[in-house]
């Protein structure tokens, strides 16, 4: 019975050894998303690659004199103009001229797009908000930032998160900076959706600048109530530094709430958070 015990407290003493000297998702993120010669090296290769087969392309392009293969290269170019920003049938559609509203659901039948009046709706808006992130009481964070609506299909998405952790006693922390500027290429008054490109911005051991993409939405599903999703993601050293977002919102005037789910992989380390925020629209 005594050596029965000693095993299970030795054992036991392992265990709480072992989970005590692992080091933090932070930290596990930080070191992953470090670059190295061999990764440099390697990017200079691959640079090199797609520069060699930049010019080749470039080159081939210009060999093309078939007029039929131009008419081909055009029709495909404008086709996609049109899938991406907008096509002929849209320009006599409502949707081409709407403005942005002054907050959403200003009244129960628009969002963040309203169909041209002369009361409802904004040049400009500044959408500014806070969310608390939280996985555990050892594992928390922030996201503040402001987005900045303009030129009716335009926005300027910047943002800081913070993550702070508790480990071994100590605080660690993994910050980052993003910036996105956005082209809303679906506005109806009650749906809206975006995509956008930018740049995202590592601090800590890191030090690191990437591109950045994005897309998202949002549904205004009956007054106050609506649901926001989107996705952005940045390559570092070969290695995802992404965020998924599904968020609703109760809308109270220019104000609103969120809360939600938020997913966050930073390299090898994923954070799933329940989010809560306030933003406001001015």
């Amino acid at each position: 019975m005594k050596k029965k015990i000693l095993i299970l407290s030795l054992l036991f003493a392992f265990i709480c050894s072992y989970s005590f000297s692992q080091d933090g998702k932070l930290d596990k993120a930080k070191e992953s998303l470090k670059s190295t010669k061999s990764s440099e090296s390697s990017g200079t290769r691959s640079a090199k690659r797609s520069k060699s087969s930049s010019t080749s392309t470039t080159n081939n392009s210009n060999d093309i004199e078939n007029p039929f293969a131009r008419i081909i290269w055009y029709a495909a170019a404008y086709t996609v103009y049109g899938a991406v920003f907008e096509s002929p049938w849209e320009m006599a559609g409502r949707m081409s001229t709407a403005e942005i509203s002054n907050y959403p659901y200003k009244e129960s039948k628009y969002g963040n797009f309203v169909y041209t009046d002369a009361t409802n709706y904004n040049i400009t808006r500044f959408d500014v908000y806070n969310h608390f992130l939280i996985e555990s009481k050892n594992l928390y964070g922030n996201d503040i930032g402001v987005d900045f609506r303009f030129l009716k299909r335009f926005a300027l998405d910047i943002n800081y998160t913070t993550f702070s952790e508790k480990v071994n006693g100590k605080r660690d922390s993994f910050n980052m900076f993003s910036t996105l500027l956005k082209y809303h290429r679906i506005r109806t008054q009650r749906f809206d959706a975006w995509f956008g490109l930018g740049f995202r911005r590592i601090f800590n051991d890191v030090k690191e600048t990437r591109f950045l993409m994005g897309f998202g939405g949002e549904l205004f599903i009956a007054k106050p109530i609506s649901l926001v999703a989107s996705h952005k993601w940045a390559t570092v050293n070969s290695k995802s530094v992404r965020n998924t977002k599904l968020l609703l919102k109760y809308n109270i005037k220019n104000y609103r709430i969120s809360s939600g789910y938020e997913h966050y992989k930073l390299g090898v380390s994923n954070i799933n958070a329940f989010s809560i925020g306030v933003e406001a629209s001015f």
